[in-house]
């Protein structure tokens, strides 16, 4: 099987992208039969680019990105491009969302299940729904 050779670097101007694009390198990866961890890291250290080849080691100083795993790099990455949102401000703006006018029921909870994603109702989220209709 030919090798994919070419994975463009990560745009640090996009911290929201790297979602897509962490899950893009996983098929890349398993595309080229790349399976263990260190060349997995290597591989990510490769592509990744130089903005972001300098995140990864400041997030890993004072050790060397080598003295880590790929999957605890991804998670510094993706802890460091995706920070976890504020539950109080997640349920702020569910709150706060009215259906607009012209937009059907369905289209409204589905927008609220949205919203709802990360404000850690648990259980609770079908008798939310309900009482914000």
């Amino acid at each position: 099987m030919k090798t994919i050779t070419h994975f463009e670097e990560f745009d640090t101007l996009n911290p929201a992208g790297w979602e897509e694009y962490s899950e893009r390198l996983v098929f890349f990866l398993e595309a080229n039969s790349i399976r263990e961890g260190p060349r997995r890291l290597a591989v990510l250290c490769s592509v990744c680019g130089p903005k972001t080849y300098s995140i990864i080691k400041s997030l890993t100083s004072p050790d060397p990105p080598s003295a880590k795993t790929f999957d605890e790099v991804m998670k510094l990455l993706r802890n460091h491009f995706m920070p976890r949102p504020s539950e109080v401000y997640q349920r702020f703006l569910y709150h706060r969302r009215l259906q607009q006018p012209g937009e059907g029921v369905a289209a409204y909870v589905a927008e609220l299940r949205h919203l709802a994603q990360h404000c850690n109702f648990g259980e609770t989220l079908e008798s939310r729904l309900r009482d914000q209709l």
